[in-house]
């Protein structure tokens, strides 16, 4: 008796992930050995050089994630470690848990503040730039017209 169990796991989106640094190593072996091959065979066997290096090629898209069956977003949050987004968890000492929230809170207003500071700073900086261009072309106007015409127009002789 044989079972069909195995044939129709294999099929099936495994659902542990493979660790992301076994991914990139897989990948760059996979990437140097299709290179190292092709330049190899291309100077030794011509065409059968080039018909590897498009077997590779197909072969490279046929990975998940680089095949165009995948979105960008999907391969992406494939990669992304599973991190909970939600609120800290407690560490089971209240007083503990109360003073970091007072921290963070404290720290999140200070960033904000700070933020706020910045973009003042900056807006404060392009006004004075600002001033000072129109400063030196007033000057640099005034200058111009405080010259006589004739001073302007070049002695010929």
């Amino acid at each position: 008796m044989t079972t069909n169990s195995g044939a129709s796991s294999s099929s099936a989106v495994p659902s542990q992930r493979v660790p992301v640094p076994v991914q990139i190593l897989s990948i760059l072996l996979y990437g140097g050995f299709a290179i190292s091959v092709s330049i190899v065979a291309m100077a030794l066997f011509g065409l059968i050089g080039v018909f590897l290096a498009v077997l590779f090629a197909w072969q490279w898209g046929r990975i998940p994630t680089l095949g165009g069956r995948m979105s960008v977003d999907d391969a992406v949050d494939l990669l992304r470690p599973e991190v909970e987004h939600s609120a800290p968890r407690s560490s089971g000492n209240q007083s503990f848990d109360s003073y970091r929230d007072q921290l963070l809170n404290r720290l999140e207003k200070e960033q904000a503040e700070f933020e706020g500071f910045l973009s003042r700073l900056r807006a404060a900086k392009d006004t004075f730039e600002f001033d000072r261009f129109m400063d030196d072309r007033a000057m640099s106007r005034g200058h111009e017209q405080s010259r006589p015409a004739a001073a302007l127009v070049p002695h010929s002789g």
